[in-house]
């Protein structure tokens, strides 16, 4: 009985997900969901025609005749090969312009869209290895495009969680809308787009020496640090954090005293790339808490959560508890007067025996407190977070992610605060970009 009652289930089962059990009616959703499929399918074969021709005729004809000129007569070749990964994981032959470097040199690429070996919008270019790994298999069903949302994050150094979990987001969240809405991303992205072979490990900005590391590594930093049982400093700027810093003297000498410092926000990715010195990662508190977090927890060590007004502390550390698995070894509101009450804090902190102290006063605030009481501090991580606090316990909510992608959260920042945010973004900005300019100009005259 009991398993003639499994095959009816099992009947049953295949019935409702063929779409059978329903009649006509599932017969005529599954009509319109292959028309509707087909409709946007020749709707998107149409647009990367349109594109591809104007590429042609404006861009790539243009620049063949000139390489032509240039290359032919020198005996030079006027393309290069590089073998890719095509759909379905064959291997594909793309055609570059010899010698050129950026959006200039894959100009060819777009002939391919009239072939549909590549398509406008999929997953990132990637060169082929006759041995893929099982899911990089998988990925590489999915056409290759020459706008991909790994290439889109790269360009604004926000691919923190790498190119593999990437590319899984784009192919579960792949659509002709989406695929769209990654078509428009791109294309402020390529302001921020910059390649070098092997960037340096120091940024120096304005005479600050930045570590230009990757997420991951900052965090494997952080971790062999509670590992050595060796006290770090680490700070994040920001252009703001630049500014203050040139007028601030107290605050540089306490930056020039952080074991290491981190690049926050599309303003130092913009310095990078007028240095020529690009950076490698844009790396903020907000987006390494959750890798922070998550070692924290996989390595019991505990976050303590300094800062902020009353309540929020808490409210915050509720949160990244619940979503990450991390002992919270205590929070406290940053209202207390730094002068006189500061000993009770830190015994405070001590107590608690925390790993990671997480501090948001705010800058310079944060990290003079904690240059100044480091000696008496005793976790191994001493942190300036800023605002993140705010973001976790939900007061503030966080730019869309298709924004950070594109380099315009400050925008966002100034429609939630403008009558706070204004004049830190709309002036310091381009403050900040001059003092760079300026300071490149000065800093080599004197090299030279």
């Amino acid at each position: 009985m009991g398993a003639n009652r499994s095959a009816q289930e099992a009947r049953a089962l295949e019935k409702r997900l063929g779409g059978r059990s329903k009649g006509g009616r599932s017969l005529r959703r599954r009509l319109a969901f292959a028309a509707s499929t087909a409709l946007s399918e020749l709707i998107v074969r149409m647009i990367e025609i349109f594109v591809a021709l104007a590429v042609t005729l404006f861009a790539f004809v243009p620049v063949l005749l000139a390489r032509l000129a240039l290359r032919l007569p020198a005996g030079k070749p006027v393309f290069s090969k590089r073998t890719v990964f095509g759909q379905s994981g064959k291997p594909l032959t793309l055609l570059s312009f010899d010698a050129l470097s950026g959006e200039l040199a894959t100009l060819p690429w777009f002939l391919e869209l009239f072939t549909g070996r590549l398509a406008l919008a999929g997953t990132a270019i990637r060169d082929w290895q006759p041995a893929a790994a099982p899911e990089q298999g998988y990925i590489s069903m999915v056409k290759p495009g020459i706008i991909s949302l790994w290439n889109v994050r790269q360009s604004t150094r926000i691919a923190h969680e790498g190119r593999e979990a990437t590319e899984w987001e784009y192919i579960f969240s792949k659509h002709p809308l989406y695929d769209f809405l990654l078509i428009l991303r791109a294309l402020p992205a390529l302001l921020f787009s910059e390649k070098e072979a092997s960037p340096s490990p120091i940024f120096e900005l304005l005479d600050l020496k930045i570590d230009n590391i990757t997420m991951h590594e900052a965090v494997r930093m952080i971790y062999q640090a509670l590992e050595q049982k060796r006290q770090s400093a680490i700070f994040f700027v920001n252009p703001d954090c630049m500014n203050q810093s040139v007028t601030d003297h107290d605050y540089r000498k306490a930056l020039m005293a952080a074991d290491h410092i981190l690049p926050d926000g599309i303003g130092l990715v913009i310095a990078g790339k007028m240095l020529g010195t690009p950076l490698r990662e844009n790396i903020n508190g907000t987006d390494m808490l959750p890798f922070l977090s998550t070692m924290a927890a996989d390595e019991k060590y505990s976050i303590f959560l300094l800062g902020g007004k009353p309540k929020v502390a808490e409210m915050a550390a509720d949160t990244i508890a619940q979503n990450y698995g991390v002992t919270i070894a205590g929070a406290m509101h940053g209202y207390f007067d730094r002068e006189t009450e500061s000993a009770k804090v830190i015994e405070e902190i001590n107590n608690s025996k925390a790993s990671i102290l997480l501090v948001a006063f705010g800058a310079p605030l944060q990290e003079k407190w904690i240059v100044r009481h480091r000696a008496e501090l005793r976790p191994t991580i001493l942190m300036g977070v800023g605002g993140l606090f705010d973001f976790y316990s939900g007061n503030i909510q966080r730019a869309p992610r298709w924004m950070r992608e594109i380099g315009l959260e400050w925008v966002y920042r100034i429609l939630q605060e403008p009558g706070r945010m204004w004049k830190r973004y709309v002036i310091g900005n381009p403050l900040f970009l001059y003092r760079v300019m300026k300071w490149r100009v000065f800093s080599r005259s004197t090299n030279h």
